[in-house]
């Protein structure tokens, strides 16, 4: 894992302003299908019905709109935009964590809590881009969003998923499946 040091990460008023800038428009159909790199897979995983938690929605929710049309629900969550601090003392069978582990300020306890809201069978999926090495994350485009200051690689998914007792599966170049008490995926 490589991560930005503390010193140099944004307040949390310059993250929100860098935020603002994103169009993450629930009715944008491109929005859509590059959120379907997780949902779809995601999906695909479940065997019945749920109620879950995007963790970390942003400001135009749109992941729950794309589990809808399958059946599912999704409630939001972002510390920012949707702050219902209520949703985080439950447990869920299925979270989503689009374009957000990378963000994290404080990784150990950010991720603390966000296998804690997955139920003993439940499934996390989590998008984000993964390095390839320090050789070549000086040249790197995603490093280059000031809010991202945590990046992962495959062998970093791997020890934390062990760490959490939960099983892997990396589907794509973005996108890796946990799931609770290490049953394959």
């Amino acid at each position: 894992m490589i991560f930005v040091d503390p010193q140099d990460v944004l307040s949390t008023e310059a993250e929100k302003a860098q935020y603002d800038l994103h169009n993450n428009d629930p009715q944008d159909p491109a929005y859509l299908g590059f959120l379907q790199r997780l949902s779809e897979p995601t999906i695909a995983a479940l065997t019945a019905p749920v109620v879950g938690l995007d963790f970390g929605c942003g400001p135009g929710p749109a992941l729950s709109v794309l589990f809808a049309q399958a059946g599912h629900q999704l409630l939001n969550y972002d510390p920012i935009y949707y702050p219902d601090k209520e949703l985080l003392s439950r447990d869920y069978d299925l979270v989503t964590c689009s374009e957000v582990v990378e963000h994290f300020n404080h990784p150990a306890q950010s991720w603390q809590q966000l296998t804690s809201l997955v139920t003993a069978t439940g499934l996390l999926a989590v998008m984000t881009k993964r390095h390839w090495g320090i050789e070549v994350f000086a040249h790197w485009h995603y490093k280059n969003d000031p809010t991202h200051v945590a990046f992962y690689s495959d062998k970093t998914f791997h020890w934390l998923a062990e760490f959490y007792q939960m099983s892997l599966e990396i589907v794509g170049p973005d996108v890796a499946l946990f799931r609770r008490g290490k049953q394959d995926v």
